[in-house]
């Protein structure tokens, strides 16, 4: 009879302490509601880099990702309302910083294309539009493995996008990278409708 019955105070800590941990499924969810967020906002960065006016698009772009980071906090189950302003000021600055690359990069194609005005507004939204994917992807995966947010730093961004650039993720010489990057964030947003 004693093997018939079963020490309570086991069972329930057991019970207890798999409640606590994070499910596979459960962090899967989170990852597939946080890819989702990323993609959307992907494509509103896009459009801000369409904006022709400088300062518009980088105050657009700037709350485009707080908005998008405000939502991975939501998914993650984080706090951030007290550490906004940090982290406004960290995406202005990778936001104003891209706007500047632009320019350069634009100044550069317009030389040698008859196509300069299309070229422009391709280059600055296919930049804005991977650097706010990619500005996701950093608070992902920093929220995702228990880290604070607001730790990550303007210098963190740029070094992780200049890496994405090297490693061939997005080619700036290329007016095709807008029509690319466009595709295949549309292309990811219908395969998730499905």
């Amino acid at each position: 009879m004693a093997t018939t019955d079963q020490n309570p105070e086991t069972t329930s800590t057991a019970s207890a302490s798999s409640e606590n941990l994070p499910t596979t499924t459960d962090t899967a969810n989170k990852a597939e509601q946080a890819d989702a967020i990323i993609k959307r906002y992907a494509l509103f960065g896009t459009a801000t880099g369409l904006i022709p006016f400088f300062g518009l698009d980088v105050a657009a772009m700037t709350a485009i990702q707080v908005k998008m980071i405000k939502e991975l906090a939501n998914v993650y189950e984080y706090d951030i309302d007290d550490q906004m302003i940090r982290m406004t000021i960290t995406t202005g600055v990778t936001s104003l910083a891209g706007r500047l690359v632009t320019g350069v990069l634009t100044s550069i194609t317009k030389a040698f294309s008859p196509l300069k005005f299309l070229i422009g507004g391709a280059t600055q939204a296919a930049l804005s539009g991977f650097l706010t994917a990619e500005t996701g992807k950093i608070y992902q995966a920093r929220m995702s493995s228990g880290e604070n947010p607001a730790d990550i730093t303007v210098s963190e961004i740029v070094n992780h996008v200049v890496a994405q650039i090297q490693q061939g993720e997005w080619n700036p010489t290329k007016v095709a990278g807008f029509r690319n990057n466009f595709s295949y964030l549309m292309d990811n947003k219908e395969s998730d409708k499905a």
